[in-house]
């Protein structure tokens, strides 16, 4: 059992830059015109200053887990468990936060904090699903790295 089982989503006016983008393998959040307001989902309004001209924007880089948690419950008969759904936040969007599964990553060893970049899936429908994928093997690297830098510096 993968991601493609389900209901395919709706596509809207508001939503469809968001499954455009994610058909190119891009995260689009919403930007208000007015006030500069991030969001997600889109709602086609601004949650700050109901504004009604908001224009998408791409999420780079990597984000951490806000929350998370791990599903043992075996919803469909070939799903694989446990897995684990985060809620991430994104560096440079505070306050715009992604709901997506969690891959690469025994999901008992995942954390609150812990960082992770964007990926996306196939869902139903041939929809790209938004999902995350840990930065662990990254962020290793990049910590030893800058360890061996501050060792050839003493």
């Amino acid at each position: 059992m993968d991601a493609t089982t389900g209901i395919p989503p709706a596509v809207t006016d508001e939503t469809e830059a968001f499954w455009a983008a994610a058909a190119e393998g891009r995260l689009v959040i919403d930007r208000c015109t007015a006030c500069g307001t991030d969001a997600f989902p889109p709602r086609g309004i601004c949650r700050v200053c109901r504004g009604r001209v908001l224009e998408p924007v791409d999420v780079t880089g990597p984000g951490r887990i806000y929350s998370l948690t791990v599903n043992h419950q075996r919803w469909l008969p070939d799903l694989e468990v446990p897995f684990a759904v985060v809620l991430v936040e994104f560096y440079d969007h505070p306050g715009v936060r992604v709901v997506g599964r969690l891959r690469g990553i025994d999901p008992a060893d995942a954390a609150i904090g812990d960082e992770v970049e964007v990926g996306f899936e196939p869902g139903p429908g041939g929809f790209a699903i938004p999902s995350f994928v840990a930065a662990t093997t990254a962020t290793a690297t990049s910590t030893s790295a800058t360890a061996a830098t501050v060792e050839e510096r003493a």
